[in-house]
């Protein structure tokens, strides 16, 4: 277990660091060398994994170059040349030597993420908080677990069950200002195998994540006193984070959307683990699609496909997507956010639009784009209403969580964009 989580940190700090490494490899080569396939990306993959050890994981020099060279030299699926292997060693040596210099004299952070995006960012946000943002993605991201309540539970159950699972991490779990479990570093090994898994007493979800659920929970019941008699969806709903929530906050009747099959089973068998699968209706369909068979539903989360690029930290690929990417998921977006407010919601229903993105195109954009539409109004957030975000609610009253914004626990969270809306009445 432990070499399976020391090969996943190399693969995940290479990700995460590979413009400042591909930097200084520059530096490094004086010559170009042509690529001629499989052979070369192999070597240069394995460069780059010997140099995040060096320059990023405090691992000695002397051990990184030789399981380098090693790995080179006994792939039995690849021969790799012998002066292609000195090539790698000599590399690497010289990053041994020169390269904490080279990384704080020639790279910087930013250097890990794709220009447009950092343009994109700073064009928002601003240069300080683009910069914290950018910090805070090259930290390895905590884990965030959500809880499953005892049905019926009063507020002040949860919070003795809360206490009761926190118990179980040890003194090192910290219990998050709007209910999440934050697990302590010292908390290793499979997931599978951490206390209280096979029981299916919680889930692992990012602090933000929860908020869309958060949202639709509180409006509704002040709405009607109580959710307990009510419908409500989750769209493009795998892995099944938020489904879980709405099971878990007491809703009377949940319809989970997903257009996956693959994803749909993964979904399937983690409302199987927590015994919500009975309660829960999954749907394996395009949710753009997708009506109620009777009645239009009282609540919905539209948490649509996006570029993800609030997750940095857990998914370091996103931070150099192209931009060309963005084009098929805004249309999808547009489409899927206007047909539930016209064919799913009931009137007076409320909508939570959310995205695990940082551009406003995905986002503020969309949610306005529906407003204009005069389908929806917004149903701001209230301070005080999500304990900790107080901050990230914004002039529209919707909530712009940025990583490394947050003060305390919450500097570390994906970022998260979500807007309640309420469909208007026409009639």
């Amino acid at each position: 277990q432990r070499d399976r989580s020391f090969a996943r940190l190399l693969v995940v700090t290479v990700e995460r660091r590979r413009g400042q490494i591909d930097q200084i490899l520059a530096q490094c080569v004086t010559k170009s060398t042509p690529r001629r396939g499989k052979q070369d990306a192999f070597v240069l993959a394995c460069i780059r994994v010997g140099a995040a050890q060096i320059l990023f994981l405090d691992v000695p020099h002397y051990a990184a170059i030789k399981e380098t060279v090693e790995v080179l030299r006994t792939n039995p699926k690849l021969k790799v040349p012998e002066p292609k292997i000195k090539f790698a060693n000599a590399v690497l040596r010289r990053i041994g030597r020169e390269g904490q210099n080279m990384l704080e004299s020639l790279t910087s952070p930013s250097d890990n993420v794709s220009p447009w995006l950092l343009d994109e960012w700073n064009m928002s946000w601003g240069e300080e908080e683009t910069h914290k943002i950018v910090s805070q993605m090259m930290e390895e991201s905590s884990v965030d677990l959500s809880i499953k309540y005892s049905i019926g539970a009063t507020a002040k159950d949860r919070s003795v069950e809360l206490e009761q699972i926190q118990n179980k991490f040890g003194e090192n779990a910290t219990i998050l200002s709007h209910g999440s479990i934050r697990v302590g570093k010292n908390t290793t090994g499979a997931i599978t195998q951490w206390p209280l898994y096979d029981e299916g007493m919680w889930w692992v979800q990012d602090a933000s994540a929860t908020l869309p659920a958060i949202a639709l929970h509180n409006a509704l019941e002040n709405k009607y006193d109580g959710v307990n008699n009510l419908h409500v969806v989750d769209m493009c709903a795998a892995p099944g984070g938020k489904t879980a929530q709405l099971m878990s906050l007491g809703f009377g009747s949940v319809t989970a959307i997903e257009v996956s099959p693959r994803r749909s089973r993964r979904l399937v068998e983690n409302l199987e683990r927590l015994n919500f699968h009975d309660k829960c209706t999954v749907v394996v369909d395009d949710a753009s699609k997708w009506t109620p068979d009777e009645k239009k539903v009282a609540g919905v989360i539209v948490d649509v496909p996006c570029s993800a690029t609030g997750t940095g930290s857990k998914r370091p690929d996103v931070l150099r997507r192209e931009k060309k990417s963005l084009e098929n998921l805004l249309e999808t977006q547009e489409c899927l956010a206007r047909h539930c407010a016209e064919n799913i919601l009931e009137a007076g229903g409320i909508m939570v639009y959310a995205t695990c993105s940082l551009l406003k195109q995905e986002s503020e954009d969309q949610v306005q784009k529906l407003l204009d539409s005069g389908l929806v109004e917004t149903l701001p957030f209230a301070p005080g209403e999500i304990p900790g975000f107080d901050k990230s609610i914004d002039e529209n009253g919707w909530l712009r969580v940025l990583p490394g914004i947050l003060p305390g626990e919450l500097e570390s969270c994906d970022g998260f964009f979500v807007a309640r809306l309420v469909k208007v009445d026409t009639l």
